[in-house]
């Protein structure tokens, strides 16, 4: 079975472009564009086996294939010991999909690439998680494929003779590329102050290995209020003052305890594909559910006791302030969110502090 598995894979890569040879340390080594990817099979594996070839791997990067289900714990495992793992279901995938190739008479794209944290300085937009990536043979298309600009010619000084003498000009060197500038986006938005890289290396702490990441700007309603009331109740002086702020969700409606400072009429965004988000809460709506939520907060139940003989009544009394009361005060800011998916669960991360948010932004995002 092993010889079978082996021959089937030999002749994906080899279709797709690789450079296929057998190891004595490993099962399969396949080499492509300058990378390496060292390729061990085995049926059930043990941590013990993961970790010894993960200390073996050292002249590229190493994908282990299992021929069996392996559990999330050790598939964990592998990923954080630096490996790329295709289990069982993703072996049948990847046999599926060169099986429907062969009928169609196609090549299946098939490209093995370092993890992203080596890519960090490529300054790719993709960053290596595009359709042509090891993710992308799983299904997971990426928003936006963006193509590289074209290279600009560079000319090369021919020799020339002066006075009998030959001389040969220094080659000019073709000057090095500038990173794209950040677009300017006129949005009233808090910064975007955590990169890409930061967000998946954080991600990967709850996630394991990340397959795709998107940049979107969620609408809140941010506010701020103040109360500065007393209700009298016979003798006594009742009060329900207070204040606070918070940030409303435009999406969903949840409330927030996100504490905004820097809020501006624009933002620099990275070249990225990115989305903003229609607000589906309006201000009237925001506001009403506001002044009923702080009415609510501020709502005071209150015994009192008196006696009549040797009796003791009591009775309970509700204090509460209007809206007349409130001093309430509500603007729209977006919040930079960076939403990364992984094998089996997404998570997302303040681009503002970092914070990995415990609630979802939008009705669409599901976590696991």
């Amino acid at each position: 079975m092993k010889q079978g598995l082996l021959q089937i894979l030999r002749d994906i890569f080899s279709s797709s472009g690789y450079n296929v040879t057998e190891s004595y340390r490993y099962d399969m080594v396949a080499e492509k564009n300058g990378y390496k990817t060292l390729i061990k099979l085995g049926a059930y594996p043990d941590s013990t086996d993961i970790k010894n070839f993960a200390e073996n791997a050292t002249e590229g990067m190493g994908l282990y294939v299992a021929t069996h289900k392996m559990t999330d714990e050790l598939y964990q495992y592998a990923t954080n010991c630096g490996l790329m793992v295709w289990d069982r279901d993703d072996v049948a995938l990847q046999i599926g999909r060169a099986v429907l190739a062969d009928i169609e008479g196609t090549t299946a794209d098939l490209e093995l690439i370092p993890p992203v944290d080596q890519q960090a300085s490529n300054q790719t937009t993709s960053a290596g998680f595009g359709d042509d990536s090891l993710f992308g043979m799983f299904g997971q298309d990426n928003a936006t494929k963006k193509m590289p600009a074209s290279p600009k010619p560079i000319f090369t000084p021919q020799p020339q003779w002066n006075k009998n003498v030959f001389t040969q000009p220094e080659p000019i060197q073709s000057p090095p590329t500038e990173p794209s500038p950040p677009m300017v986006l006129n949005l009233h938005a808090v910064p975007l102050n955590v990169s890409k890289e930061q967000a998946i290396n954080i991600a990967k702490q709850h996630i394991g290995i990340v397959s795709d990441v998107y940049l979107k700007f969620v609408p809140f309603w941010k506010y701020e209020f103040s109360i500065g009331v007393e209700q009298q109740y016979k003798s006594k002086i009742i009060d329900i003052s207070g204040n606070g702020v918070g940030c409303l969700n435009a999406l969903n409606g949840n409330n927030e305890v996100l504490e905004l400072k820097e809020v501006y009429d624009s933002i620099e965004v990275p070249d990225e594909t990115y989305e903003v988000k229609g607000p589906i809460l309006t201000r009237d709506e925001a506001n009403k559910d506001l002044l009923k939520m702080i009415i609510e907060d501020h709502t005071k139940d209150i015994r009192f006791d008196s006696m009549s003989g040797d009796t003791i009544i009591s009775e309970h009394k509700l204090f509460k302030p209007s809206a007349e009361n409130i001093n309430l005060e509500i603007d729209m800011v977006y919040l930079p969110i960076w939403e990364l998916n992984g094998r089996k669960s997404s998570v997302e991360i303040s681009g503002y502090n970092a914070e990995v948010l415990c609630n979802p932004v939008d009705e669409d995002v599901e976590f696991m």
